[in-house]
């Protein structure tokens, strides 16, 4: 993917002529925080039915603290404990591993017992990588293995035999040489056919042989009467020697988007020289880290590994195998330039001076052992050597939901965040999420997330990522002066905040959050501004606190996703002369968690 540097810019400035008054819809059913024991009880009884026994705690825990002297929450904990129990005997025996960690977590963060004795996390997750060799998942597994998801002291033996034979037949060599390294450690042996393999030397050859070229037919494209192919062309590499395959999302996004209503097929290409068009289908996609996991059936070429050394250095040499233009067997090599560059809504990407073209997108970035470190997925066309990847470490933990199939669903707490300078603060709290439900307003500085600190908003994405909606949470946050921990329940996060958020409030409350000011109604339409966000669209504009802000249109584009807000500006700096201003943001925001 090439992006445009115009099309880089999130806010829009300009003047504007001719003014139209209108309004956006409203929603007339605000979140609503009950204030009789009646009222109260009812809500947890019902959630306790419904079988939500983390969100009935989170509403435990919360008028607990107040004054509810009829209701025994203490009762009602118990109750749902019990439900929580029990919903992790089932994941055993249904060998839901996710959900049985995600039960285990929410049980340790609230210092609760009720599991069976000699439950831990690690024999969990143990558990759940030998599951996933079990069910032909070898590359979830070997990414898990490599990205140090358990200590390797804490396997049994027989676990390591048996990772080992797993890995040995699957070919993912990181995988099997950190088992490997654990089972020397310990003096036990293994066989020759492991040592055979591991000392055999990977070379370029290999890696060309396990990349592809990754072709959409999206049949013939009309222009001016005449009819031209309309392909996408992106690469692949295999991750799995069952025929699995990762690229990005933005290269086979017709294949899955529902509204797409064209023709779309999907194939790969080998990087031999027959360019057999070889068909293949989407297994699972995450949009957000433009991701998503390809099945062919055939069996891999070469399966590569993913390096354990989950950081970048600046000025660190590496390389990338594409199919720029189409044209496979491409290889370039170059530097780390930069990381932590926030071009997804939910992660950071790592800026490369590899050189990157049409083609490449999807192909993976390599260390010079040819260990994958991340996955191309960008360049600005603008500007030459400046290429974006995304970092390994996510790819690595986004693995087993991308083999459960379909969207990757994601978790969250519901708030729109402001770094500053030395903190983290609540710019915006989404209507009926967790966030809003514990009582956190727009201005809480937001502290840490169980126990870990977060001063920006993917320090909070990363404490969450990986984490299943129903998990339980501990959030530390200071509100005036006074600090408190609030236990949410993580519910599952829409796919475009914005837009859901838009569909439950007023543009009063959504203006900080999009526009970076924040208003004060003083009569009809006529708001003063009280607070300017440094570094917002209103900081672009000049505006500043104690400015007089008539509004006269407020337009949602829900098709194109953005906002448009069009004002007169009567500016302190400006010497009250009225200007005609107009702002416009996007629906895609990195700033939720």
């Amino acid at each position: 993917m090439i992006l445009k540097k115009t099309r880089y810019l999130i806010f829009s400035i300009f003047l504007w002529g001719l003014f139209s008054c209108t309004t956006t819809e409203k929603d007339d059913a605000p979140a609503v925080f009950f204030n009789q024991d009646e009222q109260v009880e009812n809500l947890i009884d019902r959630l306790l039915l419904e079988e939500k026994p983390t969100e009935a705690i989170q509403w435990i825990r919360y008028y607990m603290k107040q004054d509810f002297e009829q209701i025994n929450f203490e009762k009602k904990e118990d109750e749902a404990l019990s439900l929580m129990a029990k919903g992790f005997e089932k994941a055993l025996e249904e060998r839901d591993y996710v959900r049985a960690i995600s039960i285990y977590q929410s049980f340790q963060l609230l210092g609760k017992a009720g599991l069976p004795e000699g439950t831990n996390l690690n024999s969990l997750k143990i558990s759940y990588l030998l599951y996933l060799t079990e069910i032909g998942r070898t590359g979830a597994a070997s990414g898990l293995v490599s990205y140090g998801y358990v200590d390797p002291e804490k396997y049994s033996n027989r676990d390591l035999e048996r990772l080992s034979e797993k890995f040995l037949l699957g070919e993912n060599r990181k995988a099997l040489s950190l088992i490997s390294k654990e089972m020397i450690r310990r003096g036990m042996a293994f066989s020759d056919d492991i040592q055979a393999f591991l000392e055999n030397d990977v070379t370029m050859e290999d890696l060309l042989e396990g990349t592809v070229t990754v072709w959409v037919d999206k049949g013939l494209r009309i222009e001016k009467g005449v009819g031209f192919p309309d392909r996408v062309i992106g690469s692949g590499f295999f991750i799995d020697k069952a025929g699995y395959i990762l690229t990005n999302y933005h290269v086979i996004e017709s294949e899955v988007d529902p509204e797409y209503q064209g023709h779309s097929k999907l194939y790969i290409k080998l990087s031999d020289d027959r360019g057999e068009k070889i068909p293949a289908k989407v297994v699972g996609w995450d949009r957000h880290f433009d991701l998503a996991l390809l099945k062919t059936e055939i069996e891999a070429p070469y399966v590569f590994s993913f390096s354990s050394d989950i950081k970048y250095a600046l000025g660190q040499k590496i390389m990338a195998i594409g199919s720029p233009g189409g044209l496979n067997n491409s290889i370039t090599s170059g530097t780390v330039s930069a990381i932590k560059r926030p071009l997804m809504t939910m992660g950071e990407a790592v800026q490369i001076d590899v050189p990157i073209n049409p083609g490449n997108s999807g192909g993976p970035l390599l260390s010079p052992e040819g260990e994958v470190k991340g996955v191309i997925f960008a360049g600005i066309e603008e500007f030459e050597g400046i290429n974006f990847a995304i970092n390994g470490s996510y790819v690595k933990n986004l693995l087993p939901s991308l083999y459960e199939g379909g969207p990757v669903i994601h978790p969250w707490i519901g708030i729109g965040g402001y770094q500053d300078y030395d903190h983290l603060e609540a710019l915006y709290v989404v209507p009926d999420s967790p966030a809003e439900k514990a009582g956190i307003r727009r201005g809480a500085k937001i502290l840490s997330i169980n126990g870990v600190s977060v001063k920006r908003n993917q320090d909070a994405r990363d404490v969450i990522l990986g984490k299943t909606p129903g998990t339980i949470v501990n959030l530390e946050w200071e509100l005036d002066g006074h600090k408190k921990v609030s236990v949410l329940s993580l519910e599952e996060r829409p796919d475009i905040p914005f837009a859901h958020a838009i569909e439950r409030d007023d543009r009063e409350s959504l203006i900080p959050a999009l526009f970076g000011m924040v208003l004060e109604n003083t009569r009809k339409d006529q708001y003063q501004v009280r607070k300017v966000y440094t570094g917002s669209a209103a900081d672009e504009a000049s505006i500043s606190a104690n400015d007089v802000i008539t509004l006269k249109k407020w337009i949602v584009n829900r098709d194109d996703g953005y906002v448009l807000i069009q004002f007169l500006f009567k500016g302190v700096k400006a010497g009250y002369l009225e200007s005609a201003i107009q702002l416009g943001a996007g629906f895609d925001s990195a700033i939720f968690f």
